[in-house]
C-alpha cells in the first residue's frame, strides 16, 4: 500500500465540506483556504497511519480547530479582503441577516466559535465535539453557555439596523455598501443553515441586556482622574443572622467591606454596605469563580467573574454592566475611574473607562508582559527586565498608543539584610526561563508600592515591609514595615494608608485602624484583591 493511496480520492471526495468548517472557524475566505492546506498537509504526512488507526476527516478536522485556535492568538494585524460586488437574486432579508450572524459570530473566541460550528452546524454531540476539541465535555458544555450567551446579546445589537429602513430594498442596498468584515460570497453558501440552527437553539430565550460595545476611546489621558475620597472603613463587623440579599431594584449606598466565608471549593460572599447593613451575595455559579466578588477602591462597584461572564453591578444604584466573557484577572485603577481585565480563555486584555463605559479590547504583545498595576492615567504599568534582589524595572505603557516609559525602582537604600522585591521565580518548562515577578499596589497620589519578601530561617518567605516609590522616575521614597516577627500579608492601599494583615485582624499602617479577623468570615476591604483570614498558628 502506498503511503499517500486513497489521500487524493479523500481531498476531492471531503474537501468541500472541509472548505465549509474552515470558513466558519476562520470568517475569511483566504484564512480559510490556508487553514485547509494546512491541516491536509500535516494529515498527508502521516496519511496511511491515519487510514489504519483512526478516522481521517475527524484528525483533520481537529487539526483545523487547534490551528484556528494557535493562529488565532498570535494573529498579526491585517486588512480583511473586501467583499466584492455580486450580480444574482438575493433576498434583502437574507443579505442582512447573513450581516448580523457574521458580525455576531466575530465576537466569539476561537474555542467558542468552534463549539458552535460543531454543535450546531456539523451536528456532533457534546461527546463527539469534545473527543475533536481535546477537551472534556464539560468544557464543551460551558463554551457552548457562553457563546450562545454572546450570541444572545449580540445578535440583536448587530441586527438593530434591519429595523430602521421602510423597505427591504433600501436595507439591501445599504448592507451593500457597508461592506461588512466578512466574506458576504461566502456566507451565502454556508452562513444561512447555521443561522437558522443558532437561531433555533435560542429561540425561548430571555431577552439580555444590550452589551458593552467597542467604542473607540481617547487617549488614556484625556479623562483626568476626579479626586476620590474612600469609603470609610467600619469599626467592626455588623451582626449576622438571617441576612436578606442584596437587592437588585436600589442602591444599598456603596460596599464598605466584603465578607468571605468558606464553602468546600469556593467561598461565600456577603457585603456590608454603606447604609449599615449587611447583605448576602449570589453564591458561586456552575464552573465557580474566575474573579470572586471585589469592591472597587472607592466602594461604588462590586466586580465578579464566572465561566458565565462578568457582571459589575453598581452599588449606589442597580445598574448592572456585563462583560460577556469570564476573566481571569480584574484590576482597578486607585481612584476607581478605570477598569483592566484579563480574559480566561484567550489571554485577551480590555480596558474599561468607568465614567462612560467605554470599553476598549487591547492588542496585546507576544510574550505578554505581566500587568503589575492600572494607573488612574489609564496606562498599564508592566514588569520589565531586569528584575533583581534590589532594582524593579517597570514600563508604563499607554494602551491605546502603546508609548511605553520605563522607570527603574532603586531599593538598594531600602533594604534589609536577607530581603528582596522578588516575590516569586516562575520557571518555563519548555525553555527553562525563569521570570522573576514582583508585586506592585498603586496609590491614587501618583505612587506606588513594592513588596518586600524577607528570606531565611523562621521567616517562611513572609513579606516584612512595603516600599513606596514615585511613578514618575522609580525614586524610592518611604519604607512601610509590617510585622517584624510573623506573619504579614499586605493587602492594598485605602487612599495613602496601606492595609495589611498580620492574621489576626486587618491594621492600617497610620496605626489608627484595626478590625479584629473573625475565625469564620474573611474580610476584603475596598480596591483589595487578597482576603485577610484568621491564622490558626
Amino acid at each position: 500500500m502506498d503511503r499517500y493511496d486513497g489521500f487524493h480520492e479523500f481531498v476531492v471526495a471531503r474537501g468541500g465540506a472541509l472548505s465549509r468548517t474552515a470558513f466558519l472557524l476562520t470568517g475569511e475566505h483566504h484564512a480559510a483556504e490556508d487553514l485547509v492546506q494546512s491541516a491536509l498537509a500535516k494529515a498527508a504526512m502521516r496519511w496511511r497511519w491515519l487510514v489504519e488507526h483512526t478516522q481521517p476527516e475527524a484528525y483533520i478536522r481537529r487539526i483545523m480547530i487547534n490551528e484556528q485556535i494557535s493562529w488565532w492568538r498570535r494573529r498579526p494585524a491585517r486588512p480583511v479582503a473586501q467583499v466584492p460586488e455580486r450580480a444574482g437574486p438575493d433576498e434583502p432579508g437574507q443579505v442582512v441577516e447573513r450581516i448580523a450572524l457574521g458580525q455576531a459570530l466575530a465576537t466569539l473566541t476561537p474555542r467558542q466559535r468552534a463549539v458552535v460550528v460543531l454543535r450546531f452546524y456539523e451536528d456532533l454531540s457534546e461527546a463527539d465535539t469534545a473527543a475533536l476539541m481535546g477537551c472534556s465535555v464539560g468544557t464543551v458544555k460551558s463554551q457552548t453557555n457562553l457563546a450562545l450567551t454572546n450570541l444572545r446579546r449580540s445578535l440583536p445589537l448587530v441586527a438593530e439596523h434591519a429595523g430602521q429602513y421602510a423597505d427591504a430594498q433600501a436595507a439591501l442596498v445599504t448592507a451593500r455598501r457597508r461592506r461588512t468584515r466578512l466574506a458576504g460570497a461566502a456566507v451565502a453558501l454556508v452562513a444561512v443553515p447555521l443561522l437558522g440552527l443558532i437561531w433555533y437553539a435560542l429561540a425561548g430565550a430571555a431577552s439580555a441586556p444590550a452589551p458593552v460595545t467597542n467604542s473607540p476611546s481617547p487617549s488614556a489621558r484625556a479623562l483626568p482622574p476626579s479626586p476620590m475620597t474612600p469609603p470609610a472603613l467600619p469599626a467592626h463587623v455588623p451582626a449576622g443572622g438571617v441576612l436578606p440579599d442584596l437587592p437588585a431594584d436600589h442602591g444599598v449606598r456603596g460596599g464598605t467591606l466584603l465578607l468571605a466565608k468558606k464553602a468546600g471549593d469556593d467561598r461565600d460572599y456577603e457585603l456590608v454596605a454603606g447604609d449599615g447593613r449587611r447583605y448576602r451575595l449570589p453564591s458561586a455559579p456552575t464552573g465557580g469563580f474566575t474573579v470572586e466578588p471585589v469592591l472597587s477602591p472607592d466602594g461604588r462597584w462590586l466586580l465578579w467573574s464566572s465561566p458565565q461572564g462578568t457582571v459589575v453591578r453598581e452599588l449606589t444604584t442597580a445598574t448592572v454592566h456585563l462583560l460577556p466573557y469570564p476573566v481571569s484577572e480584574a484590576r482597578w485603577s486607585p481612584s476607581a475611574v478605570w477598569l483592566h481585565v484579563r480574559h480566561y480563555t484567550d489571554g485577551g486584555e480590555t480596558l474599561v473607562r468607568v465614567g462612560d463605559w467605554a470599553v476598549r479590547e487591547l492588542d496585546v504583545a507576544d510574550p505578554v508582559q505581566p500587568v503589575a498595576a492600572l494607573l488612574d492615567s489609564g496606562e498599564l504599568l508592566r514588569l520589565g527586565s531586569p528584575i533583581t534582589d534590589t532594582a524593579v524595572t517597570l514600563d508604563r505603557i499607554d494602551p491605546l498608543t502603546g508609548a511605553a516609559r520605563r522607570i527603574t525602582v532603586d531599593l538598594r537604600g531600602m533594604l534589609r539584610a536577607g530581603e528582596s522585591a522578588v516575590a516569586v521565580t516562575v520557571t518555563d518548562l519548555d525553555s527553562g526561563k525563569r521570570d522573576r515577578i514582583v508585586l506592585v499596589l498603586p496609590v491614587a497620589d501618583g505612587t506606588a508600592g513594592v513588596e518586600i519578601v524577607r528570606s531565611g530561617p523562621g521567616s517562611a518567605d513572609t513579606v516584612s515591609a512595603v516600599v513606596r516609590f514615585t511613578l514618575v522616575d522609580g525614586r524610592a521614597m518611604q519604607r512601610i514595615d509590617l510585622s517584624r516577627d510573623g506573619f504579614s500579608m499586605p493587602l492594598c492601599f485605602h487612599g495613602s494608608q496601606l492595609l495589611w494583615t498580620d492574621g489576626r485582624a486587618v491594621i492600617g499602617s497610620r496605626g489608627d485602624y484595626r478590625l479584629p479577623l473573625d475565625p469564620v468570615y474573611g474580610v476584603k476591604p475596598p480596591g483589595c484583591l487578597r482576603v485577610a483570614e484568621q491564622r490558626q498558628d
